[in-house]
């Protein structure tokens, strides 16, 4: 049966011959810019994703680095490492280090700073729990980004110059050596000074600082409360053996361990015992047998060097005659033997500087394969669209 409306045949066919379909309406054609708009999107996400495409394609075998402090305090030697699967060894500063988790989940990784770097290098470990080899070992394997490439690099920057501190260690010789060759600094100019862990650490003059003394003629003595009711009867088995005691600190207890209360084995643990402390002194040649005698008398007796902390300024510390000198303010001068000086440490924010690097631990090429597909199926549907506009052209 055929559609009386389309009795005549189509031009070129045989006689007789009727176009059973030519009723229907042909399907309209897309807009050009449609396709063009499609064609571009998918361009456009592949070349947003190049990034991890071509860290996909990378070689599988990281590159070794070597040591981060040595690396990543010159800029010419990190230029070509962005992206890279990398493999570096570090101190990480665990003082300072974050412990982040997903909201919703119970999984949690950290985020931490190499020592030595001048806070150039952090790497994100995702592993947990993690294996106890891989955390002696110190040797960080993973993919190398810039900081300034992620969309979260000001609230990092943020959160870290608000929240993080990190406690920097000085060398005695290597302050002294700092403050001798800015002895003509001017008043209220900042003092850089590199740290033990071989980190430059800009001091300003208001900067606060812990000297760390140590007095070499004199000892601390704790004597537990379970053995010496009293703080007479501790102090008599201290003078008894020739001791003269200088400074009573009281009753002192140690701190519980941070784990105490917790579901751990050291849960279990005795509670630290509280212990009556003094700082005494000792005739030389009586000195070590005394010690003998009272580290005998329980095995809870606790016997330190004697320190004195002094909290000074950046702006009140001098250098003369292997000496550290401070000149406070309303205050006689002091005059500290470098041979006394334990420690000078001091603790300062953590600052993220412009050119940093995160190391993702655990992040390999063959990881993200999947951008792969979808870049390939994102081209065939650009590409596709292309043709499709040129041929409707």
């Amino acid at each position: 049966m055929t559609d009386p409306a389309q009795s005549k045949p189509a031009a070129g066919s045989p006689a007789g011959t009727v176009d059973e379909f030519a009723h229907i309406p042909r399907r309209r054609a897309r807009h050009p810019l449609i396709t063009l708009a499609g064609a571009a999107l998918a361009f456009f996400l592949v070349f947003y994703g190049w990034r991890d495409l071509r860290y996909a394609l990378s070689s599988g075998e990281p590159l070794e680095l070597g040591a981060a402090a040595a690396v990543f305090k010159n800029d010419k030697a990190t230029a070509d490492l962005a992206n890279r699967y990398v493999r570096v060894a570090g101190v990480p500063d665990r003082e300072s280090a974050l412990e982040l988790d997903t909201k919703g989940s119970w999984v949690f990784s950290q985020l931490f700073r190499v020592l030595g770097t001048g806070d150039r290098l952090f790497v994100h470990r995702l592993q947990n729990p993690l294996p106890a080899a891989r955390a002696e070992a110190d040797v960080f394997e993973g993919r190398l980004i810039r900081i300034d490439e992620l969309p979260y690099a000001q609230a990092i920057r943020g959160y870290f110059a608000k929240h993080v501190t990190a406690t920097h260690y000085f060398a005695t010789d290597t302050t002294l050596a700092t403050l001798a060759a800015l002895a003509g600094r001017a008043p209220g100019a900042p003092l850089s000074i590199v740290d033990r862990g071989g980190d430059k650490v800009a001091l300003a003059a208001d900067e606060a600082l812990a000297i760390e003394v140590v007095k070499p003629d004199e000892v601390q003595i704790g004597l537990p409360n379970g053995r010496f009711p009293t703080e007479d009867a501790a102090r008599a088995a201290i003078t008894s053996r020739g001791g003269e005691v200088t400074a009573a600190r009281g009753l002192v207890k140690t701190a519980a361990p941070s784990s105490a209360g917790a579901s751990s084995l050291l849960a279990s643990a005795p509670e630290p015992p509280s212990r009556w402390t003094f700082v005494v002194r000792f005739p030389a040649a009586r000195r070590q047998a005394a010690l003998d005698e009272l580290g005998d008398i329980d095995r809870t007796v606790e016997i330190r060097d004697a320190r004195e902390t002094i909290a000074t300024r950046a702006s009140e510390l001098a250098a003369a005659d292997s000496a550290l000198v401070i000149r406070a303010p309303g205050a006689a001068e002091r005059r500290l033997p470098a041979a006394n000086v334990a420690a000078v440490h001091t603790i300062a924010p953590v600052v993220i500087p412009d050119g940093a690097y995160l190391l993702i631990e655990g992040d390999r090429p063959r990881d993200h394969v999947a951008s792969v597909i979808i870049s390939l199926v994102l081209m065939t549907f650009g590409v596709f669209n292309v043709v499709a506009l040129v041929r409707n052209r």
